[in-house]
């Protein structure tokens, strides 16, 4: 009776979650994964298809102001003094880099008023009297403001070598767009094969025009692009994946990538993004590095993986051993050392996980 009590005893079966979880979680801390909770280890497990935005994901979301373009009447000067002081009242990177350029240029911007942000297609408010646009070419035509042949053969080249077009207009006319670059993050290219190589299927899902993502995905090899879509619209391409069967991990960083993360089977933000990102998210990557989020998936699957092990072993003791207690073969102290070496077998088997090894350098 002593025996079966002892054998009995579930200790292992106790430890067999907590300490995996734990030695899991404090592993990706040092690797700067940030792990929400226990729930999020079963998405990663099913998860097939990986959806990654654009900027500040797999570009550097640093935005540089490389070209200025101009009707033959307008001013360079006052394109940039105009345009730079409505985008300098927009948080969003792209609008950040022609205020940054624009101010190098021609100095200090004047204060725009009446500005508002047309979601997903620019920026419209007053500037020193005069009624400004600034945003996608469609945008402009809403307003009947059409770019020139000449600019619109412009636009159609950078937009060709991978650059952001932005369109400006103001009383009723087209004055000239400005191009803006991003790069690549040194990683992405790296990251997307690691994805790959863990069967996940990657897409690129941006607001930028068809050109420029198809030119950036090539870059970084990958094969399926969702380009032009709304910020709002981005939950709704997840949510068809979803429903097409798909178990989807989203990756973004920005405030219009939060319902989609929200949405998605498995939420990754990246750290360096905005805050209400990573509070939708489930797993938070601080150092922003793309190959932290295969660390991640890797991570959480190899931390289940342990979690099983050590279940099935601890419940197997069990199993095997009551019963020859029972039949009374099993003396009292080797069923207590029995019950304590299991214990230290779960525990052994969740510290292997310190020995995980992360592909983010």
């Amino acid at each position: 009776a002593v025996a079966v009590l002892v054998i009995a005893c579930p200790c292992a079966l106790g430890l067999a979650t907590p300490t995996a979880l734990l030695v899991g979680t404090g592993r990706g801390a040092q690797m700067g994964v940030l792990i929400k909770g226990p729930e999020v280890l079963e998405s990663t497990r099913k998860v097939d298809t990986v959806v990654l935005d654009k900027t500040g994901t797999v570009t550097t979301g640093k935005m540089t102001l490389v070209g200025v373009f101009t009707e033959d009447r307008t001013d360079r000067a006052e394109l940039l003094r105009l345009a730079g002081a409505l985008e300098d009242a927009s948080e969003h990177p792209i609008a950040q880099a022609i205020a940054k350029g624009a101010t190098q240029e021609v100095g200090s911007l004047p204060t725009p008023s009446d500005f508002a942000n047309i979601e997903g297609k620019g920026v419209q408010g007053i500037v020193d009297g005069h009624a400004v646009l600034v945003g996608r070419d469609s945008l402009l035509a809403e307003w009947s403001q059409q770019l020139s042949r000449e600019l619109a053969s412009t636009k159609v080249r950078a937009e060709s070598e991978g650059k952001t077009v932005v369109a400006v207009g103001w009383d009723g006319q087209a004055r000239g767009i400005l191009v803006v670059a991003d790069t690549v993050k040194p990683s992405s290219a790296e990251a997307i094969a690691q994805f790959k190589a863990i069967g996940l299927t990657p897409i690129l899902l941006t607001g930028d025009n068809e050109a420029v993502a198809r030119q950036i995905a090539a870059e970084v090899g990958i094969e399926e692009v969702i380009a032009e879509v709304l910020p709002k619209d981005k939950v709704d391409v997840v949510t068809r994946l979803q429903r097409e069967g798909k178990v989807v991990a989203m990756i973004g960083d920005g405030v219009n990538d939060a319902p989609a993360l929200a949405q998605a089977d498995l939420g990754l933000a990246m750290g360096t993004g905005a805050d209400v990102a990573i509070e939708a998210s489930d797993i938070t990557l601080v150092r922003g590095d793309l190959r932290s989020a295969v660390d991640a998936i890797r991570l959480s699957r190899k931390t289940l993986g342990t979690i099983k092990t050590n279940l099935f072993w601890a419940f197997a003791y069990n199993v095997a051993a009551i019963p020859v207690a029972a039949l009374g073969m099993l003396n009292p102290m080797l069923a207590g050392a029995a019950m304590a070496l299991s214990s230290v077998f779960v525990v052994g088997n969740s510290l292997r996980l310190r020995g995980f090894k992360s592909r983010a350098k």
